[in-house]
């Protein structure tokens, strides 16, 4: 090398050498972190994502299934046939889901919580059919096996599933941080500008030496890492925007509509377990009560400013036109379910308070329910479709850069050598 860099030439095969060198730096920062965020974003995407979305789903299809079930035992004898569809519908969901997420997940972190469902989601079905045999029958024994039933659903199996989506929520987070880090861009931006700015500064030089003031080739090389080094950056930055759009506009409003909905069930079935109870239903009561809190309402069904729901009304948004309902229909269910109460503690009202249950509060409920299922799914759509498109930003951008940078080295090369051949 310092033979090398005696002569003339030698300077000129090591500058381009050293140019070269700047190139390939670049494009390592670029491809390596293209092709790692496309990893992240197709783990969000494919697995995490999915199995988040399958999870929540698991929960509100049981929680439903638990309010149904205690719903219809309150119609008493036989059943109404919507309350019974509604509650063998939420059950055979909830199953399938299960079966989806245990076939796509085998992991240890979350083998415990797949075979506390699929082990106790028949006990609990079992549990169900003979407390709605008994109150066909007219035993009142009926009621005990409900309540066992709604027992063993609200301590195990619920907490299995919200340990299941927690599991997959941090799976998610995971992906956002590695889809986004910060210092990528950075490091590409430096190494772009090393390039960059070694190719500029390498054409002055040469220019003044050899009082050549054009190099087509060197020009060209410079021009085409410009590109690839602006294209990457564009990318990067977009896939970023339409992550976190995906994350603030879909993932979190969904995260706290499905929470407000599965709070709304607890509260529904709690209202009828408590009828059930025919008078010894005050710790139903109360947990109603409280879900209703959480949700921002008082015993009354007056907001109390802070809750769920408010929280997911002030999110805004482009979708934020289907939570808007939310609010107002909830408050009107929990305006019914105290007048529900109320009765149910008036001496002679007991008759009342079931009809009313079966009635306008099963009504404003299930205004309540449909208006929640379809914010939710509203929301799943658009972080999936956000999600989309921001692997669709990176897409082909390995294979686009590699070329472009590529045909720079090509130019540095040719460049070089034909001032390198001036010597001969």
């Amino acid at each position: 090398m310092r033979r090398r860099a005696a002569t003339p030439p030698g300077r000129l095969r090591l500058v381009s050498i050293g140019l070269v060198v700047a190139i390939v730096l670049l494009w390592l920062t670029a491809f390596a972190t293209t092709v790692a965020r496309q990893h992240a974003v197709d783990v969000v995407r494919g697995t995490a994502g999915p199995g988040f979305l399958a999870a929540q789903r698991v929960h509100a299809d049981l929680s439903e299934a638990d309010a149904s079930a205690a719903a219809a035992f309150l119609a008493g004898g036989v059943e109404p046939v919507a309350q019974r569809r509604a509650y063998q519908h939420s059950l055979a969901q909830a199953s399938t889901q299960v079966l989806t997420l245990a076939r796509a997940r085998g992991t240890a972190s979350t083998q415990d919580e797949l075979t506390t469902l699929a082990s106790q989601i028949p006990v609990y079905s079992g549990l169900v059919d003979q407390a709605r045999a008994d109150n066909r029958l007219g035993f009142a024994v009926g009621g005990a096996y409900l309540r066992q039933a709604s027992t063993l659903m609200q301590t195990v199996i619920l907490p299995a599933a919200d340990r299941l989506a927690a599991a997959e929520a941090d799976r998610i987070d995971d992906g956002y941080r590695r889809a986004t880090y910060w210092w990528q861009p950075v490091l590409v931006t430096l190494t772009g500008l090393l390039a960059l700015g070694g190719l500029v500064v390498a054409q002055v030089v040469l220019a003044r030496r050899t009082h050549r003031y054009l190099n087509v080739a060197l020009v060209a090389a410079t021009v085409v890492t410009a590109v690839a080094f602006g294209l990457t950056l564009s990318a990067l930055s977009a896939q970023r925007s339409r992550l976190l759009d995906g994350r603030d506009g879909g993932f979190v409003p969904m995260t706290l509509v499905a929470q407000a909905r599965v709070l709304a069930l607890r509260a529904w079935g709690d209202s009828s377990l408590s009828l059930i109870a025919h008078g010894d239903g005050a710790d139903q009561d109360s947990d109603a009560i409280a879900a209703s809190a959480r949700l921002g309402y008082d015993r009354s069904g007056h907001a109390i400013g802070s809750g769920v729901l408010p929280a997911a009304a002030r999110l805004g948004g482009p979708d934020a036109a289907t939570r808007a309902p939310l609010p107002g229909y909830w408050a009107a269910y929990a305006t019914t379910a105290a007048r529900i109460r109320f009765d149910a503690a008036d001496l002679g009202g007991f008759q009342n308070a079931v009809g009313l249950a079966l009635g306008d509060g099963t009504t404003a409920f299930r205004r309540f329910d449909t208006a929640a299922d379809t914010a939710l799914a509203t929301s799943q759509r658009r972080f999936d479709t956000r999600l989309t498109s921001a692997d669709d930003a990176l897409g082909g951008l390995a294979a686009e850069v590699s070329v472009a940078l590529a045909l720079a080295v090509v130019g540095i090369l040719a460049g070089y050598q034909a001032r390198i051949n001036d010597f001969r």
